[in-house]
């Protein structure tokens, strides 16, 4: 993992604040002495981990190398499939309430979930976290959370960028950012080429809003003035674990089903009607049967005041993954997600027309 420690404004944290000379790196507001210790605690906890012998370097090398000489006899044309996203303003509410601990899962899920829809198998992680002042206990918590999160998905954490920038991050604020590689073999690549009509829609339960739409749910902790510590009107559960709730992690649960299944859609940003027809190709109409929103949405819907389709383009309203596949294989996926933990039921239909139009999302 390397260490990034980039220049502040010479005049230090406070722009009407002198600094007696000599200016040092430590009295503009960067440590590298606290960044290194950090990482080289966090370097021997991996140590204690379980360890992918294909990964031939950890923390310290200016890049993490990989060998692929056994991965590759796992598959016939192998294909790398890359992505990258963020926790998003999520982080924010956890850091207000004083719970980050599950925003590594939150960082590892919204990557490899990704690469699934691919049709790969996680291989690589790493991850970027910039801070305006390093908190010892703040960095270790992402890290392990982050590790674990991996671990879970069958992917090694490789490394990763940790940048202490003080002026353009405030007090314990911090941004978190994650990057992921997987592998597929060509021929069980998902696509919209391998829809078939009559297709099964079986959606797997989400477990919350995962990290998506929390610049409105912030908006509504405020308007509601919620306490972290409170229970919530529709389950046995505070705020705090309700609204921190990690996304889900779907890789061990799909793992070894891409030969039986047509298409994923990850239902993040923009929801339903963003996502799904993604995966769809031109002339598809997906035939939508409405599922009883949670008490988590219903209390965000009514408390925004927005329609089922604003909520819908927004959230993921209680579905984390919708599966296109064939009727028989839902049956299957469905009792196997089930007997996994992960609620799941058959939602819809896919009709393939003749049509060059868009794909059609028709709910209800």
């Amino acid at each position: 993992m390397i260490v990034a420690l980039n220049p502040p404004p010479f005049h230090g944290k406070d722009a009407n604040q002198e600094i007696p000379l000599p200016i040092t790196y430590q009295k503009s507001g960067v440590d590298p002495e606290k960044a290194a210790k950090i990482l080289g605690d966090f370097g021997r906890f991996l140590s204690t981990r379980p360890r992918d012998p294909a990964l031939l370097s950890g923390i310290g090398p200016f890049a993490a190398c990989y060998s692929l000489k056994e991965i590759l006899n796992r598959y016939e044309d192998p294909i790398l499939v890359t992505c990258c996203d963020g926790v998003g303003t999520k982080g924010k509410l956890a850091l207000d309430w004083g719970d980050i601990s599950g925003l590594g899962q939150d960082l590892v899920a919204m990557n490899v979930n990704d690469l699934l829809c691919a049709g790969a198998d996680p291989m690589l992680f790493l991850d970027y976290y910039a801070c305006g002042h390093l908190e010892d206990t703040q960095l270790t918590t992402l890290l392990k959370s982050i590790q674990s999160a991996c671990e879970a998905s069958f992917c090694s954490l490789a490394g990763g960028e940790t940048a202490e920038m003080p002026g353009l991050y405030q007090k314990d604020d911090f941004d978190l950012a994650g990057f992921s590689i997987g592998m597929a073999d060509r021929k069980n690549l998902y696509g919209p080429s391998r829809v078939k009509n009559g297709d099964s829609l079986v959606a797997l339960a989400s477990s919350g809003a995962h990290s998506n739409g929390y610049s409105l749910i912030r908006k509504l902790v405020d308007k509601a003035k919620l306490s972290p510590s409170a229970k919530t009107p529709f389950n046995n559960r505070t705020w705090k674990e309700t609204l921190l709730e990690p996304t889900t992690l779907y890789v061990a649960l799909l793992k070894g089903w891409n030969r039986k299944v047509h298409a994923l859609a990850h239902l993040t940003g923009g929801g339903l009607f963003e996502n799904l027809p993604r995966v769809l190709p031109a002339g598809a109409r997906a035939h939508v049967r409405p599922w009883q929103f949670s008490g988590l949405f219903e209390w965000i819907q009514a408390t925004a005041e927005i329609s089922t389709q604003d909520m819908l383009s927004t959230f993921n309203c209680g579905v984390g993954m919708l599966v296109v596949c064939p009727p028989e294989v839902a049956t299957e996926l469905v009792k196997h997600a089930s007997a996994s933990g992960v609620p799941a039921w058959e939602t819809g239909t896919i009709e393939l027309t003749p049509s060059e139009k868009p794909p059609e999302i028709l709910w209800g």
